[in-house]
């Protein structure tokens, strides 16, 4: 009822194309940071197109920041407002949605950030957040995204370096150094030297703890770092790095005889000892040692990245380029080939759902533009949902999603011949991207079939979660990639990309719109928007709602989860929410998607018994729409089937304080069962015509029915037609037959029942349906 009402005030000022448009942007691609409600100040960061946005809504001084594309490119002011904004007012309270709209001409619409200030506060209001929340992981990444403007950001250094060092987050403390020191932050790093070296220092009393993988990683970050720090703080530790090479564990063998080795003519010019630090047998036993894992890892099918990392601190280690290079070529060839196969697989399923909801193949007019390409899609295609997602997974984007880029058709060309009949492979740039991936002159074939497997099982988990310790874990819809990466064609959009681990066993189990408890706490952050996330276990839509009914966060796609929310804080009255998720046009794909009707359903029930006062008073409002909502909702529709009958008024009489779910339920039956009854017993002329022997079958009020088909019988035997003589013709007054439920079916299907006065012929075909029925017809004549 809000939503009516802002959606009105949306549409009246901005059109129904954009309001509409606002509807399919997933509600969890908008984080809000901070909300305040005297005066209005709303800091929010959106995801979009694997984008990071900012949109700043500060009623104090009258402005509106938002930097998309929209804000940007525009300088009409109708232009630059964007589905983000609009999306971002159909999320807030209504008092708030409604201030903004009635005073929106007074707002400045700006995308300047002098100093980058303001995308600055709102990175590290995050930052506090996570760090509040015990978060360091992801609290450190926005500390780091916090430094846009070099100047003033010695305080945010020194947050991420003392957090880094105290909770051994040596990854991220490396990485956070050498992209400082590429990104011109030299000269703020030198006044915290101390903090680098000491974390340096206490990073070699823990490096046996790190995976091999992680170790490498901060190899290479460090010999970055060395590009522009001094390291002779290191020749200090000798005796140190003297006991790591003779130490049997590999890591700290490996590191020390590598940085040793890296930096080796510096290190001996400061400390003679050095030179004899570690035997030319150690090195040559290391050596074998490395080619010995290169291959097992191989084997094993690891990433690609461990072996390129490997194969560059191989030139260190001397270890010719003979030893590896022809087994390296021939696995990045097998994965090339196995990251194609991904891409198949991703297609195989959007043509399977192409095929089985009658996606038309059509031609879309590809209009170039700059390096992307305008494209029209088919409006019946459009009205289909499953259209929508698709084209939202392939690479679509803009208004209308119409506007594709070069690099997307290429490599998702494949897929793209199976929606549209334009020959796109005369598209010179996207002739080039589609060799870039696929190779020259390679055709492949989309199967629908290969698309089976990443169709969601229909399994019920349930692990009955014990609440109490459940503060690390979230739930999250995981989703087909826009993109995959690392191999996995699943992921999850919020306001970040989030990708499985995928060290998880569940890693190749995760299917499209599989529900997951997750870990909240990320594995690692990469290119500062993709979180790698640890799955626990799968979860049902009931464990996913009470979970989310308790606190727990969520991330949203295509079951409306979000709603559990909206009610529980009473920002939508249940029989709406029920109502949205019933007529959700994403339904006709969601697999398993009456399953979640029936959990949201259960959990509605719950919720309007508990809160039973709110309810009524809701329900008083506008009592007769919201009946037959309360009847879905207590799974009677079924049960009440065959019976017309004023359930308003029975509600009215029996939904009263106190009264608990079971016997709501069972007065309720017993109040139909007793109107029944009563009808009966009354025998009034016609009162059966409320019953449907037909629908009743399989109800308990069927026991009733050798009782209806009596009183049909005899309320039709006993009334009068009378015969009417009009000059030389017969005719028969039907009026009073009329009223009976056999004659008043009789006449309907004859469509005789707008002229109750009939002829003779006609009055034969009566008595042929009559007789059929083996029931007698009493006929009058009349006095006139």
């Amino acid at each position: 009822m809000v939503k009516k009402s802002i959606s009105s005030l949306i549409i009246d000022k901005f059109g129904l194309n954009l309001y509409q448009k606002s509807l399919k942007f997933l509600t969890n691609k908008i984080n809000i940071i901070d909300i305040g409600e005297d005066p209005i100040k709303i800091r929010s960061i959106i995801l979009d197109n694997e984008r990071e946005f900012h949109l700043i809504i500060d009623e104090k001084n009258n402005e509106i920041f938002h930097d998309c594309p929209s804000f940007l490119i525009h300088s009409e002011r109708e232009k630059k407002v964007c589905v983000h904004l609009i999306k971002l007012l159909l999320i807030v309270k209504n008092n708030i949605a409604q201030n903004i709209l009635e005073n929106l001409n007074s707002y400045s619409l700006t995308s300047e950030d002098i100093g980058s200030y303001k995308k600055s506060e709102n990175f590290l209001i995050l930052a506090n957040s996570c760090f509040d929340n015990n978060n360091c992981v992801e609290a450190l990444s926005y500390l780091n995204k916090a430094i846009i403007n070099q100047f003033e950001s010695e305080e945010i250094i020194k947050t991420y370096l003392d957090t880094a060092i105290a909770n051994n987050l040596f990854i991220e403390f490396f990485e956070f150094l050498k992209i400082g020191y590429e990104n011109e932050l030299e000269i703020y790093f030198s006044k915290f030297n101390s903090y680098i070296e000491n974390g340096f220092i206490k990073f070699l009393n823990i490096i046996s703890e790190y995976p091999f993988f992680d170790l490498l990683k901060i190899i290479e970050s460090i010999d970055k770092i060395f590009e522009f720090k001094n390291n002779s703080f290191l020749v200090s530790q000798f005796d140190k790095l003297k006991k790591l090479v003779n130490s049997s564990n590999f890591n700290e063998n490996y590191f020390s005889i590598y940085i040793v080795k890296r930096n080796f003519d510096e290190f001996v010019n400061l400390h003679s000892g050095f030179k004899e630090i570690f035997s030319q047998f150690q090195l040559e036993s290391l050596k074998s040692k490395l080619i010995e894992y290169f291959y097992s890892e191989i084997d094993n099918f690891c990433v690609i990245e461990k072996l390129k990392l490997l194969k560059k601190q191989f030139q260190v280690i001397n270890i010719p380029n003979e030893a590896f290079h022809d087994e390296y070529k021939r696995y990045k060839r097998e994965i090339q080939e196995l990251e194609k196969k991904v891409h198949l697989k991703k297609f195989a399923f959007l043509k399977l759902l192409m095929e089985k909801y009658n996606i038309k193949r059509t031609k879309g007019e590809f209009r170039k533009k700059r390096n992307t390409y305008i494209v029209k899609h088919d409006e019946d295609n459009l009205e289909n949902p499953v259209y929508n997602y698709i084209i939202s997974r392939i690479g679509f984007f803009g208004v209308n999603e119409q506007t594709i880029k070069s690099s997307e058709i290429g490599i998702n060309y494949f897929i793209m011949k199976e929606l549209f009949l334009d020959d796109i492979s005369s598209f010179q740039d996207v002739f080039y991207y589609r060799q870039q991936f696929w190779g020259e002159m390679e055709h492949y074939e989309v199967k629908s079939i290969d698309g089976l497997s990443l169709i969601s099982e229909n399994i019920e988990y349930n692990y009955d979660i014990d609440h109490k310790n459940t503060e690390d874990l979230m739930v999250i819809e995981w989703d087909l990639a826009h993109n995959p990466f690392q191999g996995s064609l699943i992921n999850a959009y919020g306001s970040q990309i989030l990708i499985p681990d995928y060290n998880n066993p569940l890693f190749h189990d995760l299917k499209p719109f599989d529900l997951c408890y997750c870990k909240k706490t990320p594995v690692k952050i990469e290119s500062n928007i993709i979180k790698t996330i640890n799955v626990t276990k799968k979860c049902s839509f009931k464990d996913a709602i009470k979970s989310i009914s308790k606190g727990m966060e969520f991330i949203e796609g295509y079951y409306p989860l979000s709603l559990v929310k909206a009610v529980l804080n009473r920002e939508i009255n249940p029989f709406h929410a029920n109502e949205i998720v019933v007529n959700n046009p994403n339904s006709l794909f969601v697999p398993k998607y009456n399953s979640f009707i029936k959990a949201f359903n259960e959990f509605l029930l719950n919720y309007i018994f508990k809160e039973r006062n709110y309810i009524f008073e809701e329900l008083k409002n506008d009592i007769t729409p919201n009946t037959n909502q309360i009847l879905t909702l207590l799974n009677l529709n079924n049960e009440l089937a065959g019976l017309d009958l004023p359930y308003s008024e029975i509600l009215k009489r029996i939904l009263y304080p106190n009264i608990d779910l079971k016997e709501f339920k069972s007065s309720f039956l017993n109040e139909v069962h007793s109107i029944v009854r009563n009808i009966l017993n009354q025998r009034d002329f016609g009162s059966t015509i409320m019953f449907d022997l037909k629908k009743l079958q399989h109800t308990p009020f069927f026991k009733y029915s050798n009782q209806i088909l009596e009183i049909r019988k005899e309320e039709f035997e006993s009334s009068e037609i009378y015969k009417v003589y009009d000059k030389d013709e017969v005719l028969y007054d039907m009026s009073r037959i009329n009223k009976t439920y056999y004659g008043k079916k009789f006449l309907e299907i004859l469509k005789l029942e707008r002229n109750l006065t009939i002829k003779s012929k006609d009055f034969k075909k009566f008595q042929t349906y009559s007789s059929k029925l083996n029931l007698k017809i009493k006929i009058v004549n009349s006095n006139n």
